[in-house]
């Protein structure tokens, strides 16, 4: 009975029981985080375009953000088209929870491009739990509705590329068109798809790895690649010539300008500095996972500079999913803010990088058999303790898992960057607020529009127990600190959101005068 059941085949049930735990989190935890300032945006702007969709509207057409991700919003909001439920706050939680499903199935695609380059369940579980435990992008699955399926999205293309390329066949590249399209009408940065496409076929031309049928596939993909763009892309439906120049022309010179608090200077987005997306990415991803990465390109370096050994067309794909939308963005200063969080979709790159040179370590056969236990012993350590001290941050952290900072960053991240810019943790210093002041009226002001959308959450007569004055005459000033140094606007602070020692979010009971310590709202 047992061997029927195959319960001595880890590979089949390890894999099937660590995604159902994943899954299993995610609705358990899914409605503790609060409204993010895409929220409301992302909303009305799947159920207008569900309505175009359908031909009940044409609202889609004037809509602001009628071109990023479309599709994607019309199909988080399926549940609520389906329940149609009462209130606000459900709604909310259930696109909350969709966003959450298809990062989960999208990190099953990349649980499988990870068998198609490790050849190994193990390592291929291992880089799904790097991604899991990096908390910013954890924490960003469940509201995040812009990135992460773009990101997600981009793993899809990813794997059936790489799929094409270790068996290129008609139906890999059907594949391929569907999903590079799919993924560029979501976010135009899924562009960058084609060039990785392009670079691999010049790579495999160069080694003759590229025959005349092979050719006539990657022609037939820059070919259908636009119709199918057309297809997930909505918004161009009525108008796609015009409608693709105004796109591409809105996202090579991104109109809004918004202010970030980075490395203790408030800056705008139209005048990031080169080094934006690096330094972010040097602060929020866990070292280890940069300790391990760096030392897989350096030998990446070594061994096609060095031992001139050629490199396969599936890691040239990962390596250049990695550099060529990172240096694009270094190169032409792109417009940017917050976290950096337009380039997420490259860090999957980075910890497949990164598990690489986990599965060079323990696989390979060293010099020195003392030497090999050593290194294995101290990688093994680091990964360990890393992996421990990650699950512990991510539960003690809930729901803010996305303040998170590293090694390196935490000790600057108080006083020199932005922290809960989504404004999510307005939901609990509301929650506080109503319980700490009995009162019937409540005078407060806020610092972002986020505090006020999160008032769904409270009771209807809590709701109206607040009103919003004027700062001046405020009786409760409640704060992010968005976009600049963090400080106490009285003297005194009677709640506060700590991440690692950082206060992401405050409330102050104010006294006249109330501009004590010449704070703006």
């Amino acid at each position: 009975m047992l061997c029927c059941l195959k319960f001595y085949r880890t590979d089949h049930w390890l894999p099937v029981c660590f995604f159902s735990v994943v899954l299993l989190t995610g609705i358990a935890v899914h409605g503790d985080y609060g409204v993010c300032w895409d929220d409301p945006t992302q909303h009305n702007l799947g159920l207008v375009t569900w309505d175009y969709i359908f031909g009940k509207s044409d609202a889609l057409l004037s809509n602001e953000n009628c071109y990023i991700n479309p599709i994607v919003a019309a199909v988080e909001v399926i549940p609520e088209k389906i329940f149609n439920p009462k209130g606000e706050a459900l709604p909310n939680s259930m696109r909350h929870l969709s966003n959450f499903i298809i990062c989960w199935a999208g990190l099953i695609i990349f649980y499988l491009l990870g068998l198609r380059l490790f050849i190994d369940y193990r390592f291929s579980l291992v880089v799904c739990l790097f991604f899991l435990l990096t908390p910013r992008l954890f924490a960003h699955c469940f509201y995040n509705s812009k990135d992460l399926p773009f990101l997600f999205l981009f793993v899809l293309s990813v794997y059936a590329l790489i799929v094409w390329v270790q068996r290129p066949s008609w139906q890999a590249v059907v594949w391929i068109i569907i999903c590079s399209g799919l993924l560029t009408a979501t976010r135009v940065a899924g562009v960058f798809f084609p060039v990785i496409v392009l670079a691999a076929s010049a790579y495999m031309a160069l080694e003759k790895k590229l025959q005349w049928r092979e050719a006539k596939m990657i022609a037939s993909y820059f070919l259908l690649f636009p119709l199918s763009v057309y297809a997930f892309f909505p918004s161009i439906w009525h108008d796609p010539i015009h409608k693709i120049a105004q796109v591409m022309a809105l996202y090579s010179h991104h109109p809004y300008d918004v202010t970030t608090y980075f490395m203790g200077e408030t800056i705008h987005s139209l005048n990031t500095p080169w080094y934006y997306i690096p330094v972010w990415m040097a602060i929020t991803i866990p070292v280890a996972w940069w300790l391990f990465s760096l030392a897989g390109i350096i030998l990446c370096v070594y061994k096609i500079l060095i031992k001139k050994n050629q490199l396969s067309v599936s890691w040239l794909v990962v390596i250049l999913w990695l550099v060529v939308p990172l240096g694009s963005a270094m190169a032409f200063h792109v417009n940017t803010y917050e976290d950096g969080r337009h380039l997420y979709f490259v860090e999957p790159a980075l910890l497949l990088i990164a598990v690489a040179t986990l599965k060079k370590i323990y696989t390979t056969a060293f010099l020195s058999a003392i030497y090999a236990q050593i290194v294995k012993a101290i990688t093994g350590a680091l990964l360990i303790a890393t992996i421990i001290c990650q699950c512990i941050f991510i539960v003690q952290s809930h729901p803010y898992q996305y303040a998170y900072f590293n090694l390196i960053g935490r000790k600057y991240a108080n006083d020199y960057f932005d922290k809960d810019y989504w404004g999510i943790s307005y939901r609990n210093a509301l929650e506080f607020l109503v319980k700490y002041d009995h009162q019937d009226t409540i005078n407060v002001q806020w610092k972002v529009d986020p505090c006020e959308w999160n008032l769904i959450w409270l009771r209807e007569n809590d709701r109206r127990r607040l009103h919003v004055v004027p700062y001046e005459q405020c009786d409760y000033y409640i704060t992010n600190f968005r976009s600049h140094k963090p400080s106490d606007a009285s003297s005194e602070k009677i709640y506060e959101v700590k991440v690692q020692g950082a206060t992401i979010m405050a409330v102050y009971k104010m006294h006249p005068p109330n501009i004590l310590f010449n704070v703006a709202p």
